[in-house]
C-alpha cells in the first residue's frame, strides 16, 4: 500500500518505530475479530442472511485491517494480498445478503459465481505484478460493493420491514457496514489515514449495540407478566 495514496496522514511514530496508524490498523483488527466471535452464537443460532452478511463483514475486515496494518508497518506487499484476499472472500459471502431474494439455487449459483469472478481477479492482479494497483482496487472495491450495494441493500431492508426489532436490527447493521466500507475506506483512499483508522473502530460498536438491543427486546418480550393477585 506504501505509495499509492499521497501525502497520507500516518499519525505519530510510537514504541520507537511503529507508527501510530499501523498499530491502530492491527488493533482494529483485533477488536473485529473479538466482536465477531462475540456474535457467532447468534450468527448459528439465527441462521439468516443478515446476521451472516455482519459476521462476514467483522471476519473479513479483521483480517484485512490487521494485516493491512503489517503491511504498512513492514512493506512486505505478501501482508497487503492477504488483506486484498480476505475483501474479495467476505464480500463473496456478503453479498448473499442482496441475493436472499432469490431461489436457493439462484442464490448458490451467485455466490459462486461471485466468488470465482472475485479470486480470478485476485490471481490476475498477483500473476501481472499489479500489486500496488491491487490494494487501490480493493479500496475502492470494499467502498463501492460491500458499502454502497450491500451496506445500502441491508438499510434498505430495515427500512421496508414491519416488525420493529428487524428494523433496528437492519439499519443498525447496515448503518455499522457503511461507516466502515465507505466513511473510514473514504478517508484513507484520500489519504487521512488516521481519521479513517479511527473512525473504522465505530462499525462493530453499531452492530453490536443493535444485536444487544435486538436481544434485549426478544428477552423481554418473552419474558411472562408476573401474576396479579386475587385478593
Amino acid at each position: 500500500m506504501g505509495g499509492m495514496m499521497p501525502m497520507m496522514d500516518m499519525g505519530p511514530v510510537v514504541f520507537g518505530n511503529l507508527h501510530l496508524v499501523n498499530l491502530l490498523l492491527m488493533v482494529s483488527g483485533i477488536f473485529y475479530l473479538v466482536c465477531a466471535l462475540s456474535i457467532f452464537k447468534t450468527w448459528r443460532r439465527d441462521k439468516n442472511e443478515l446476521v451472516g452478511a455482519l459476521f462476514a463483514f467483522l471476519c473479513y475486515q479483521a483480517v484485512s485491517m490487521f494485516f493491512m496494518g503489517v503491511e504498512m508497518q513492514t512493506m512486505n506487499m505478501l501482508y497487503s494480498n492477504i488483506a486484498a484476499l480476505a475483501v474479495f472472500i467476505g464480500s463473496a459471502y456478503m453479498l448473499k445478503f442482496p441475493f436472499s431474494k432469490f431461489a436457493e439455487k439462484t442464490r448458490n449459483t451467485l455466490f459462486l459465481l461471485s466468488l470465482v469472478i472475485l479470486l480470478g481477479a485476485f490471481i490476475w492482479f498477483i500473476q501481472t505484478g499489479r500489486e500496488m494497483q491491487l490494494m487501490s482496487f480493493t479500496l475502492w472495491y470494499d467502498l463501492v460493493i460491500n458499502g454502497i450495494v450491500v451496506g445500502g441493500s441491508i438499510i434498505m431492508y430495515g427500512l421496508r420491514a414491519t416488525e420493529s426489532i428487524f428494523k433496528k436490527k437492519a439499519i443498525g447493521g447496515g448503518a455499522g457496514v457503511v461507516s466502515c466500507c465507505v466513511v473510514a475506506t473514504g478517508s484513507m483512499i484520500g489519504g487521512a489515514m488516521l481519521f479513517g483508522t479511527i473512525f473504522s473502530f465505530l462499525a462493530p460498536v453499531i452492530i453490536l449495540s443493535t444485536l444487544k438491543q435486538k436481544s434485549a427486546s426478544a428477552v423481554a418480550s418473552a419474558t411472562p407478566a408476573a401474576p396479579t393477585s386475587n385478593l
